[in-house]
C-alpha cells in the first residue's frame, strides 16, 4: 500500500491535469460539462484541489 506522501503526490498530479483538461476546454464547456469533469477527476484528485481550480477561475480577470 502507498504511503500517505505517495498518494498525496499522485493527487496533486491528477490536479494538475484536471486543472490542465479545463483550462483547455472552460470557455466552450456549459454546466454538465463541469459535472462529467469532476466526475471524472475526482477520485484522482480529490474535491478540494478541484475546488480550488473552479474558485482560482472565478478569480481571475474575465478573458
Amino acid at each position: 500500500m502507498p504511503d500517505n506522501a505517495e498518494v498525496m503526490k499522485q493527487m496533486d498530479e491528477a490536479a494538475g491535469a484536471a486543472e490542465a483538461e479545463f483550462y483547455q476546454h472552460c470557455k466552450e464547456w456549459k454546466a454538465d460539462d463541469v459535472v462529467t469533469w469532476w466526475s471524472k477527476w475526482y477520485l484522482k484528485a480529490g474535491h478540494k484541489r478541484l475546488g480550488r481550480i473552479l474558485v482560482a477561475k472565478g478569480r481571475k480577470p474575465k478573458e
